[in-house]
């Protein structure tokens, strides 16, 4: 055995050492389309998005950039025709063309783990990305800043709403692309499904303290959180200007859970209620059935939502959504595309959204007549409507970059998270978008901003309002 072991040492040191790669060559290698100078232009997007003023700041962490292109073109810049070019022997992904009731039955809920791409593709294959649009471009601005508010019964405010699902991630570090600030709201309505934990986490761990705490720092001292409620992973918080603090009053929060046996809270809604003067609203940040084939689970789901609150004030009346004068019900509200994903691929890539808006399961039954009857197909999404829709679908990414799903499920990029509101003509969409360049969730962010009338004609306090004008007074004592 000694004599073959000096024997075996002898033949080694005759063959031929290989040469050693320097570490400049490997990392010249890696380098995939470098921008102008090596480095991205302050005030760019990860991902290669131009971003407006108080958008996407430069140096801000959200995860790795996306190998899409170097430099856009334009403000709306065309997506990659081409694979990008990989380090030797990584395979891309490639979308396949099943049919989408295979699709259905094959799809897994949006808070499965990651899957590794499909390593069965060849190279060669195309990769679909989201057509870059700079989310600055969506943003209203209004004239003036943020005005004060006067006691009259058409003062008109403005509302910010946004929604994420975070995929069981911490928020990044740097809200600020999402949660504007400039310009200012009156009130701001963050809802977050999976925030820091997974689903599974939470139904253990639900506490959102640490976030609710970011979200403040991040307003500032003008503001402060009326009310957060928080359903196992479902979250829903409502911070409110210093303007309307005294306007402000009968602030409540319910939840309803449409999980396991209507019982778990692992889909269903949070909800916030108040009352500014003499106008009521209603905000619900809901978590409906995942799963391209159960459109008609969460129509029942929607139906649950509003008509078992415990924030109902008349019984008689179809739900709480006409309990309230302003009615807003958001979230990740898991409706899908009906088609193929390599026709979805080829429509994103021309940045024709409306052939894949046709065939958004949402978009019909918000359109529908159903006469305001719950048991009807379209249950009560016509008592819906949303502003629209110009920015690409916001599911379902792989990490870190704006390629959709390359996993061998190869899940249409859909629409799933919205933001509704009631029917009304006192509430007016100013805008509503989505932002492309916070990539750590396989979901994207999306915000909407309103301006809402609400009545405050000689306001005096919620004493008078709720005894009817009379005079009273209440006492509470803690020992």
């Amino acid at each position: 055995q000694k004599q073959q072991q000096l024997q075996q040492e002898e033949e080694e040191q005759q063959q031929p050492k290989q040469a050693v790669t320097p570490k400049s060559q490997i990392l010249d290698a890696l380098a995939v389309f470098p921008s102008s100078g090596g480095s991205p232009s302050p005030g760019a997007c990860p991902g290669g998005n131009t971003a407006l003023p108080g958008m996407c700041r430069s140096g801000m962490s959200s995860g790795a950039p996306s190998p899409t292109v170097a430099e856009p073109d334009a403000a709306f810049p065309s997506p990659p025709t081409s694979p990008v070019p990989k380090p030797s022997g990584h395979l891309e992904a490639t979308p396949k063309d099943s049919e989408v009731e295979a699709e259905e039955e094959n799809s897994d809920e949006e808070d499965d783990e990651d899957e590794a791409p499909n390593e069965d593709a060849g190279l060669g294959s195309t990769a679909s990305y989201a057509p870059q649009t700079p989310s600055g471009s969506l943003v209203h601005r209004w004239a003036e800043d943020l005005p004060g508010v006067k006691p009259t019964d058409d003062q008109t405010v403005r509302v910010f709403c946004g929604v994420w699902n975070l995929h069981g991630k911490p928020a990044p570090a740097d809200v600020g692309p999402w949660l504007l600030t400039k310009p200012g709201h009156h009130i701001y309505v963050v809802g977050t499904c999976e925030c820091e934990r997974s689903i599974e986490k939470s139904m253990i761990w639900k506490d959102k303290s640490r976030w609710e705490t970011q979200v403040k720092h991040h307003l500032g001292e003008d503001y402060r959180m009326i009310k957060s409620h928080n359903m196992s992973a479902i979250h829903v918080m409502v911070f409110v200007h210093r303007h309307l603090w005294r306007y402000v009053w009968d602030i409540k929060s319910a939840q309803v859970a449409t999980g396991f046996a209507n019982f778990v809270g692992n889909k269903g809604g949070a909800q916030i209620g108040f009352n500014i003067g003499h106008t009521s609203m209603l905000f619900t940040n809901a978590h409906l059935a995942a799963h391209a084939n159960k459109m008609k689970l969460r129509t029942q789901n929607l139906t649950r939502i509003l008509t078992d609150s415990t924030l109902r004030r008349d019984k008689t009346r179809s739900g709480v959504h006409e309990d309230y004068d302003r009615v807003f019900f958001m979230g990740d509200l898991n409706p899908r595309v009906s088609a193929r994903r390599s026709d979805v691929d080829q429509w994103l890539q021309a940045r024709e959204f409306e052939k894949c808006l046709e065939r958004d399961q949402l978009r019909p039954l918000l359109l529908a007549d159903s006469a305001g009857q719950a048991d009807a197909a379209a249950g009560f999404w016509p008592h819906f409507q949303e502003a629209a829709i110009n920015f690409p679908p916001t599911y379902k990414f792989d990490a870190h970059t704006d390629r959709y799903d390359s996993s061998k499920k190869q899940r249409v990029p859909s629409w799933t998270d919205r933001i509704l509101w009631k029917r009304d003509p006192q509430v007016r969409a100013k805008a509503y978008g989505s932002v492309q360049c916070l990539q750590s969730s396989d979901h994207r962010p999306i915000f909407a901003q309103f301006e809402v009338t609400v009545d405050l004609t000689d306001w005096e306090g919620p004493q008078s309002e709720a005894n009817g004008g009379k005079k009273s007074s209440s006492v509470c004592t803690l020992q």
